[in-house]
């Protein structure tokens, strides 16, 4: 499926307030700002440098999708299944991920900054990812920098 495709699906389904499911859909660096995939299915998706900026996923399936490089600024994620997606270096700055699973989910070079992670389930091998997204530096960062200067 192309973008020009997806794009065409996704708003014949929203005219006609049908669940969005589009699993597999190739989306590379398609402008979805300000989009509503409430409930929709992404799974496995390609949004690889896609824009979703403000966009509504509530409770969309976005398991095993790639979201590298992806801007989710603002985006509501709540309740969304991010289990074993690609976040690798996505801008989720102030997005809303409460409840959102991440169980999985690569977050590497990701940021976070102020967003939203009440009661977001993830692994403890996560945790420095995270750590790291939301700038946060622990004494073991702290450490490893006094270490390379």
């Amino acid at each position: 499926m192309t973008v020009d495709e997806a794009l065409k699906l996704i708003q014949d389904c929203r005219e006609k307030n049908i669940r969005i499911n589009i699993k597999y859909a190739n989306l590379e660096g398609a402008s979805l700002t300000e989009g509503m995939f409430i409930n929709a299915n992404l799974e496995g998706a390609n949004l690889e440098g896609a824009n979703l900026e403000r966009a509504n996923l509530r409770y969309a399936n976005l398991d095993g999708a790639n979201l590298k490089f992806a801007n989710l600024r603002f985006a509501n994620l709540e309740g969304a299944n991010l289990g074993y997606a690609s976040l690798l270096n996505a801008n989720l700055k102030f997005a809303n991920l409460k409840y959102t699973n991440l169980i999985g989910a690569s977050l590497r070079h990701s940021n976070l900054e102020g967003a939203n992670l009440w009661n977001v389930k993830i692994e403890a091998s996560q945790k420095d990812d995270i750590l790291n997204a939301l700038g946060v530096l622990t004494k073991e960062r702290e450490r490893r920098s006094e270490r390379s200067e």
